[in-house]
């Protein structure tokens, strides 16, 4: 299994959207199946991601009310970069942030609380294999 990205991971896939044209749909038809847990720590549960007309979706999150969000790409070499913000009525926003390697995808998403978006409530990782 691979490592959890880093907040310098972070930081430069952020940097790289802001910098490269970025697509949306690229990943579309794709589904991932693997492991989360929190950020330094060992994995969880299990969640499965998919991308799907230009929406990314984790399942695992949709029983806590958040909707699929719109998503977008920046490729660099082999490697796929996303982003994607879904929301929830009820618990606010998680912001997905993630690099697809062939047919593996890791990521790191933070839960930002509603009404408390400046300090997140969880950060944690997601590591999965193409279904």
């Amino acid at each position: 299994m691979t490592k959890p990205l880093t907040i310098s991971s972070i930081i430069f896939l952020l940097v790289t959207f802001f910098c490269f044209p970025a697509f949306a749909g690229e990943l579309d038809g794709k589904t991932f199946s693997g492991k989360e847990g929190h950020i330094g720590k060992k994995a969880s549960g299990d969640d499965v991601v998919v991308f799907k007309d230009g929406k990314f979706i984790s399942n695992g999150c949709t029983e806590w009310g958040f909707s699929g969000g719109e998503y977008t790409t920046t490729t660099d070499g082999d490697k796929v970069h996303f982003v994607s913000d879904t929301y929830s009525d009820k618990y606010g926003r998680i912001t997905w942030i993630g690099t697809v390697n062939e047919n593996h995808v890791d990521a790191t998403y933070i839960w930002y609380d509603k009404g408390k978006y400046s300090k997140p409530e969880q950060v944690k990782w997601f590591s999965g294999d193409i279904k």
